[in-house]
């Protein structure tokens, strides 16, 4: 493995990588649950691996990995615990995110290829115009991975002398705004039934100056690469944590129904056709919302590639997806769930913990109900409203 001083890395070398550290995600993952945070020797082995370093441009040193293969190092994970998934896939927005910066402000604020950046963009903060930039305030949720960021993002509404500042089509102007984590405080408030490693807790800022080159707005980067063409890709790896926690389920299911006997007739599982059939039926549903996943951001990083914008259709498409894939992986588990039965809700089954994390993954924004409404809606030729879509 590597570092910044040790040699370059590419999406091959980071996946074998990631496979290395499996078994020690799996050792560590009831205790990163219980902790309700990644501890620090997953966060460790995570960077070690080089995932953070995934969008990082080349022209940095980094890999730029595509996209299509960032889904596969996700999935990987995943695969071994869904929290240390989840943080990664959050983690490695550094190189999305640093992009949208000049040059010399994002090298400030990302002196190394492997910093976490973790927070919302959302605009729930306030940014009063200072001299030279900014004063940020707020209070944010659900920002996955704060508790090992290097770096953090919060979106913010921008305020002059108190009062909202209009752009000239008269909406209240909107801009993110990056600092150093140390400068942010994390809130202990994150205690969910699912994901609970991810340590998704609040976190606030009070009147911290932003110097007006650490904030952007979503619009064109500044690289040139595929990979930053289009201002969504950003969330397009978030697939590989659904798929993932899926396709291990299926195989904890089978493993456990292989050994299982059945009560009361006493015979084994494996040879009962309702069990055969839901083993077979779970991993076709999971198995076609992959398939599902790499064709259409195949075709879309296809696109990019050659230099072109996706097309709403295609961006409709991929906004479906999300809610699909989630939809249909939850499903599946399910199904494994309910077919083996009381083992399953043990502590300690890694197929319950898996069951809770796909819940608490459909109650993100891109699983939701709304996804559908708004790609139903764009193949009528309506934008949705997240500006990143």
């Amino acid at each position: 493995m590597t570092t910044d001083s040790g040699p370059a890395l590419d999406g091959a070398a980071i996946l074998a990588n990631v496979e290395e550290i499996r078994p020690l995600l799996r050792e560590h993952a009831a205790e990163v649950e219980a902790a309700r945070r990644l501890t620090e020797p997953v966060v460790d082995a995570l960077r070690s691996t080089g995932v953070f370093r995934m969008a990082m441009p080349v022209t940095w040193g980094g890999p730029e990995v595509d996209i299509c293969r960032q889904i596969e190092i996700i999935e990987t994970l995943s695969r071994a615990d869904a929290s240390a998934g989840w943080c990664a896939m959050i983690g490695s927005d550094s190189g999305f995110y640093s992009g949208y910066l000049d040059d010399a402000a994002a090298r400030s604020l990302y002196p190394r290829l492997d910093a976490v950046t973790a927070g919302w963009v959302a605009p729930v903060g306030t940014l009063e115009v200072s001299d030279g930039g900014y004063r940020l305030s707020g209070r944010w949720s659900f920002g996955s991975g704060v508790t090992h960021a290097d770096v953090i993002v919060g979106g913010a509404r921008v305020t002059e002398n108190g009062s909202p500042r209009l752009l000239a089509d008269g909406t209240p102007e909107a801009r993110i705004a990056m600092l150093p984590a140390a400068q942010w405080q994390v809130l202990d408030t994150w205690s969910p039934l699912g994901m609970a490693g991810s340590g998704s807790h609040d976190y606030a800022i009070d009147d911290a100056f932003v110097a007006a080159e650490h904030t952007w707005v979503y619009g064109q980067s500044y690289r040139s690469g595929p990979l930053y063409r289009w201002r969504g890709m950003f969330v397009v790896n978030f697939f590989g944590v659904p798929v993932g926690v899926a396709l291990d389920a299926c195989d904890v299911a089978a493993s456990i129904l292989d050994g299982k006997l059945l009560m009361p007739e006493m015979t084994p599982a494996r040879d009962e056709p309702y069990v055969r059939a839901d083993i077979a039926r779970a991993r076709a549903m999971v198995g076609a919302a992959r398939s599902y996943v790499y064709d259409t951001v195949g075709t879309i990083w296809s696109t990019v590639v050659a230099g072109d914008e996706p097309s709403l259709e295609q961006r409709a498409q991929l906004v479906g997806l999300f809610a699909h894939t989630v939809s249909e992986c939850r499903t599946a588990v399910r199904l494994l769930v309910d077919t083996v039965g009381t083992v399953a809700i043990q502590d300690g089954c890694p197929l319950g913990r898996q069951m809770r994390d796909l819940d608490t993954i459909a109650q993100h924004v891109v699983a939701k109900r709304k996804m559908w409404e708004w790609a139903g809606g764009m193949y009528f030729g309506q934008d949705p409203p997240l500006p990143f879509l």
